[in-house]
């Protein structure tokens, strides 16, 4: 150990300690404004319309998120203070609606709707190229036997002038 002390060694700890003890508070504090924030996102202002708790400014939106933060204070998680919520308001304050009774229609249509769509539209395309492939086949043939009743009329009617 040349050069650094006894003391040196302490003196290094004491500072490393007191940073890590000052620092603590602050990443907490951190934490707990990022949940504040990440369940005012899951409730729906219900003074302001299509707005989530977290993008409002009103005065009941603030109240809110003071509600939040105190809840998670006193050591509540996530879906304790959202039923806590959903208790005082109903399920309409829900950012998103809960997967049941009739609400997973919600999240079942779209999909069901983009898929069905797909498949509409593809067998559209295959019904319609099988036909027009089919009416260009018809058609050919078609147009051989007219043409050849137009060639024997004209035929006819060149036999006639030249009599």
């Amino acid at each position: 150990m040349s050069g650094l002390g006894l003391q040196n060694y302490i003196f290094i700890f004491a500072i490393l300690a007191g940073t890590l003890v000052w620092e603590a508070p602050a990443s907490q504090g951190q934490s707990l404004d990022d949940e504040v924030n990440e369940i005012s996102k899951l409730l729906m202002c219900p003074v302001c319309q299509g707005q989530s708790v977290a993008e409002s400014n009103s005065n009941l939106a603030n109240d809110m998120r003071q509600i939040v933060r105190k809840q998670l204070r006193e050591g509540k998680n996530k879906d304790e203070i959202l039923a806590y919520f959903v208790e005082s308001y109903g399920e309409t304050i829900l950012a998103a609606p809960p997967v049941k009774g009739v609400n997973w229609l919600l999240w079942i249509l779209p999909g069901l709707a983009i898929v069905i769509g797909l498949f509409g539209i593809g067998y559209f395309l295959h019904q319609s190229a099988s036909t027009k492939n089919e009416d260009a086949a018809g058609t050919v043939i078609k147009g051989r036997d007219k043409e050849g009743g137009y060639l024997d009329k004209i035929d006819e009617e060149l036999k006639r002038e030249d009599s």
